[in-house]
């Protein structure tokens, strides 16, 4: 029997406003709230609302034999919050279900693990606690911003206190003379489990599904089970189908027929008795490690190179990153929430992503994906609004340790005015023995 691995990712970014450097130190608004709620509704109209009914119906049609499992940024959540309520009961209640799990990530989609292991920690805390709030879950299995993975991720994920972490399976990391389709372990934390993305299979449907040059188009669940099929040999265990979300209504059209795939196949699946659906932390629980998997470099699931040059490949994303993150000593010292959550919203992949300068497919799909007209004009924007935030953290610290002078003021005149009445009572206790004199005459 093999297992299949259904798991989604669900994020959208807070997209950034057009900010000019005449608007640096006006302290506009940093977010493009009318094109945040107008991408969110367009998004949730083609996937959210009809992949989630979908979902929720297999689930109840085939309780024991259907599972799947989610992973949903805090960005996302926060806009389900805001634009869409109903839509967040709708994944409340597919999340109640016993056969659907969801998976912590960094709150804000961030790129922390590669640049600040304790805001790395604090955005995991974040999660956990969104999660436990919205879904009442405790999530056991990790997965980073964009399946970026390496040994010394690995590290923090096992110290953020998971025993699970999902990766890319590249081939090129895979162990020698093993497929994706195993759970490996760190090279020296053995009881954190690795499984990888079978990024083929997968790919099939997040990339290839409606490509009418496509020597497998149109790819149709029963030929997709056969290729299935052909992993009955004993040599495979599991198949981890990771994807985006998105894939379904958003980046594969619903006229392409993705819909009526994702149904037939699942439908197929839970009939076949030579395979079964599992969560991620049912695979973890269910298969022990079969080899070492050494992930030298940060691995990713993005573009041809599977590293993490989407968001890390040119000097204006190094700048970029490397002038937010630096923010963090204002924002820290600053201590003001609504302030910190518009540097943690500045943080997320996406911004990065946008400013990518790659050509050929890869470009393209950056280019399907920015907001942008260009890489340039989305750095243009984003260090504008840093600048301002900078100028903005240094007025209100100024504004703070003025207020605090002023407190530390109004205590020192309360000390000196305790002082004096101390004086003052001790250059009156000759009254009391006058008064005591005074009572004495009473008598």
């Amino acid at each position: 029997m093999v297992a299949l691995c259904l798991y989604f990712e669900v994020h959208q970014p807070f997209r950034i406003s057009h900010y000019r450097i005449k608007d640096i130190s006006k302290h506009k608004d940093y977010f493009n709230d009318i094109s945040n709620q107008s991408i969110f509704e367009k998004v949730a109209r083609k996937c959210y609302w009809p992949a989630g009914l979908l979902i929720a119906s297999l689930l109840k049609r085939h309780p024991n034999d259907f599972k799947v499992t989610f992973s949903m940024s805090g960005t996302f959540l926060q806009q389900c919050e805001l634009y869409d309520l109903k839509l967040l009961e709708l994944y409340q209640d597919i999340l109640s279900l016993p056969n659907a799990e969801i998976i912590c990530e960094t709150s804000h989609h961030s790129l922390a693990s590669l640049f600040d292991e304790e805001e790395f920690y604090k955005q995991i805390e974040i999660q956990k606690s969104t999660l436990k709030k919205l879904f009442n879950r405790e999530p056991k299995a990790f997965r980073n911003t964009e399946l970026i993975y390496s040994n010394k991720i690995g590290e923090l994920v096992k110290k953020a206190g998971f025993d699970v972490c999902l990766l890319e399976g590249w081939d090129p990391f895979i162990p020698e003379n093993w497929s994706p389709h195993h759970i490996f372990h760190h090279p020296y934390i053995h009881d954190l489990k690795l499984l990888p993305k079978s990024y083929k299979l997968s790919d099939d449907l997040a990339f290839r599904f409606s490509n009418r040059s496509w020597e497998s188009w149109p790819l149709t669940a029963e030929k997709y089970h056969t290729w299935l099929e052909k992993l009955l040999d004993g040599n495979h265990e599991f198949v981890g189908l990771f994807m985006d979300y998105e894939t379904f209504g958003e980046h594969q059209w619903a006229d392409t027929g993705i819909f009526e795939f994702l149904d037939r196949f699942v439908t197929n699946i839970v009939y076949d008795k030579r395979f079964e659906f599992l969560t991620v932390s049912e695979t973890a629980n269910k298969f022990s490690p079969r080899a070492v998997m050494n992930v030298d470099r940060p691995l990713s699931w993005a573009d041809t190179e599977r590293d993490i040059s989407a968001w890390l490949g040119n000097r204006i994303q190094e700048d970029a990153l490397e002038r937010a993150y630096k923010l963090k000593n204002d924002i820290l010292l600053l201590d003001d929430n609504e302030t910190t959550e518009e540097w943690r919203k500045l943080l997320t992949s996406d911004h990065f992503y946008y400013m990518c300068i790659k050509w050929s497919s890869d470009g393209d799909v950056h280019k399907y994906f920015s907001p942008f007209d260009s890489p340039y004009e989305a750095y243009l924007d984003y260090v504008n609004i840093l600048e301002d935030l900078e100028i903005k953290c240094a007025e209100k610290i100024r504004l703070k340790e003025l207020a605090n002078s002023h407190v530390q003021g109004i205590s020192n005149e309360n000390i000196g005015e305790r002082e004096e009445c101390e004086k003052t009572t001790q250059a009156s206790r000759p009254l009391k023995k006058s008064s005591h004199a005074s009572g004495k005459m009473a008598n």
